[in-house]
């Protein structure tokens, strides 16, 4: 029997940072991953602090940004890989009311620090139509996460903690205070694994509500503009005329396949937005894990304490995961509190009616 700290199932961006903080910690983790479809794997890796035609500032934005900001470039210098791309979203007026209203809130102490009016409106005009001008929303990013999660995974197998397999919950057989799988044993078995949570038999009776999202790959006679243009759909530069685009969000078609659905939705409102001509190089598909509330599901089984879950980061993961993985590593080794709103605790009466029935 071999013996690890933490046994962690899936290498999507919640496993790969999990592990990776963990690993920072001193602690030994085998991460089990059997590269099945994965919606960070085709994500846009997008950090935005305020979304939402009012301006709404993302859920413990004050936490996340700053973190996040210091988390990915260490994470770059340690792995010898560049796929952190701090850069502003753009965000065109699409009426004089909203120009309104949006110059309105560069005022708003609540957003102090994360807009302001775009500096360079000429540089996006030979892209879109934004003649009234737009609004700039500060400390956002991007992440390259196939390049992030690829240089993760590397460094895992060189250290020999990574498992490739097909895994199945009925291996797992949790105790007291150690839980076994296969060969291994734990202190917990953590599911990071996205969308695929849903069928875990230990926590299916979560509230998910899982959506599929759909990204195009364009190709655009400009070379780059300086930020993300979001409006209705989001436009973010990768260089050499390359562009990605998203994103639909759909709740009944649950397959891993790009439809023409999410195609024709797409190419409607880059035609309105554009005032170029676009190539489509590459369509692509996800399905997120995203949860009703929109709040993550974090922490430890209520009956079997050895399991654990890290996941339901929707749409966000690439924010939420650096700062939640820290304070999900604090609960784990220390017992320090998780944020009431993240923690599963909050729906136990939901487990505890259903094993009742």
């Amino acid at each position: 029997m071999q013996t690890v700290d933490y046994l962690i199932v899936g290498q999507g961006i919640a496993g790969s940072v999990l592990a990776w903080t963990l690993r920072q910690r001193g602690y030994s983790v085998r991460v089990i991953d059997d590269l099945r479809p994965s919606s960070s794997r085709v994500a846009a890796g997008i950090c935005n602090p305020v979304t939402g035609r009012k301006l709404s500032k993302t859920w413990l934005a004050d936490d996340l940004f700053p973190y996040l900001h210091q988390f990915y470039p260490a994470l770059e210098q340690e792995l010898q890989a560049s796929f952190f791309y701090p850069i502003p979203v753009y965000r065109p007026y699409q009426s004089i009311e909203e120009q309104n209203f949006f110059i309105a809130q560069t005022a708003n102490p609540v957003l102090e620090g994360y807009i302001r009016l775009a500096e360079n409106n000429e540089a996006y005009a030979g892209l879109i139509h934004n003649a009234l001008g737009g609004l700039e929303t500060l400390q956002a990013a991007w992440v390259d996460l196939p390049t992030l999660l690829s240089a993760i995974r590397k460094i895992l197998v060189q250290e020999d903690s990574l498992v490739e397999t097909e895994f199945r919950w009925e291996e797992v057989v949790p105790g007291l205070d150690f839980v076994t799988w296969r060969t291994y044993e734990a202190r917990q078995i953590i599911s990071c694994e996205g969308a695929y949570g849903r069928f875990n038999p230990y926590f299916s009776w979560l509230p998910w509500a899982v959506v599929k999202g759909e990204i195009l790959t364009l190709q655009l006679p400009e070379e780059s503009v300086p930020g993300i243009v979001n409006q209705s759909v989001w436009i973010q530069p990768q260089g050499a005329g390359v562009y990605r685009a998203g994103a639909t969000y759909e709740w009944n078609d649950l397959t891993w396949e790009p439809s023409e659905k999410g195609r024709t939705y797409l190419t409607e409102k880059l035609n309105k937005l554009l005032q170029v001509s676009y190539q489509i190089q590459q369509q692509v598909a996800g399905i997120r894990p995203a949860t009703q509330g929109r709040r993550p599901f974090i922490g430890l089984h209520p009956v079997y304490r050895s399991i654990g879950i890290f996941n339901g980061l929707g749409s966000k993961g690439t924010s939420m995961a650096p700062f939640l993985a820290k304070q999900f590593a604090d609960f784990l080794v220390h017992t320090k509190e998780l944020d009431p709103e993240a923690n599963i605790q909050r729906f136990h009466s939901l487990y505890f009616s259903k094993i009742n029935e």
